[in-house]
């Protein structure tokens, strides 16, 4: 496979949009920081908000009653500090207890994992049933009775940046499935993924970083999956129509034959097979999870929150399993139905909008 293909398949659709203040909060692009140093400067700037949110919480909680009186948007802005003091709060707390794990653990690495999968589990649901109460939203879910049994592949839609949280909450905690995640590196601006992330092997990629030693580390997370999964979000960003556009110009070059039914996605990002089809290479006889969802589109950057649209909001999942004997072999046969899967995740959440 030619170099600058690869590097389409797993890079991001937009570099410019990526978030600078998150990088560098983050260091996520260098190697040359180390990760005490990092985690110090994280869970410093996640300390200092908890205790400015929380010493003048008298103030900006009735200051927000009254923009809500007057905006008539649901109260969002109350709702929405209210979300950030919790998440600090969860955050601090998960600290708190993932370093008692490492204390009452300090050779038993099992151990370990089992209390951090634990421990993984109470932080996602915890945030999301917040962010479900504080935003009135309803939840209902698909396909449940396929999760299981394991190993799986998990291939789920990116939306929101509470996607995170979705796959933890109603496929992990309720079915004792233990997930390897391929995260984005930026995703170490958050210390509680930072630390947990680390004691079970998830990968962190590097989306600017050596295509060859990228997929590589994907590789290695579908290996020896017993009775665990990895999960995956195929499109690897959240959708806009200026990241879709960046995304169909780079199919053209590399796979003009997919360009017509990427172009019929009006939710999806074309999904980037890098590492999916590195998964499916290192895993040939491990069945799929297709997973979509829709409702929370509104929760896709902070910015889309303001309006209060997203209050009340319902959100759906539906969960296909894919059975491994019904994978095509081939990198372009198994390219192409991925593509028609990702038709199929588009459809559904077209089917509300």
């Amino acid at each position: 496979m030619k170099a600058q293909e690869q590097r389409s398949m797993v890079r991001p659709t937009d570099h410019k949009r990526r978030s600078r203040f998150v990088q560098v909060l983050a260091f996520s692009h260098s190697t040359s920081v180390s990760p005490t140093w990092r985690r110090t400067m994280t869970i410093s700037v996640y300390f200092l908000m908890w205790v400015l949110l929380t010493v003048l919480a008298p103030a900006w909680i009735p200051v927000a009653f009254v923009i809500g009186v007057f905006r008539q948007s649901s109260f969002i802005v109350l709702r929405l500090l209210v979300v950030f003091w919790t998440y600090f709060t969860v955050e601090l707390m998960g600290l708190v207890a993932a370093g008692t794990i490492y204390l009452i653990t300090p050779r038993d690495v099992e151990r370990r994992r089992e209390l951090f999968f634990h421990l993984s589990c109470w932080w996602g649901s915890t945030l999301f049933g917040a962010v479900r109460r504080l935003l009135s939203l309803t939840v209902s879910i698909e396909g449940e009775e396929k999760i299981l049994p394991a190993p799986v592949l998990v291939f789920i839609r990116h939306a929101s940046i509470i996607d995170t949280a979705v796959p933890i909450t109603f496929i992990s905690k309720p079915h004792g499935l233990q997930l390897r995640y391929v995260f984005k590196r930026e995703l170490l601006v958050d210390p509680c993924v930072d630390v947990a992330g680390h004691v079970w092997p998830n990968y962190f990629i590097d989306r600017g970083g050596s295509t060859e030693e990228e997929l590589k580390g994907v590789r290695q997370l579908a290996e020896d999956l017993d009775s665990q999964g990895v999960l995956l979000y195929p499109e690897g960003t959240r959708f806009t129509e200026r990241k879709k556009k960046i995304a169909l110009e780079q199919l053209r070059k590399h796979h003009p034959e997919l360009v017509p039914i990427a172009e019929s996605y009006t939710h999806c990002l074309p999904p980037k097979p890098g590492g999916a089809l590195t998964l499916l290479d290192a895993a040939p006889d491990t069945d799929v999870l297709i997973v979509a969802h829709r409702g929370l589109e509104g929760l896709a950057e902070i910015a889309d929150l303001w309006g209060g649209t997203v209050v009340g909001k319902a959100v759906e999942i539906q969960i296909w399993r894919v059975p491994a004997h019904d994978i095509p072999e081939g990198h372009d046969a198994r390219r192409r139905w991925l593509f028609d899967w990702w038709k199929r995740v588009d459809d559904f959440v077209s089917a509300r909008s």
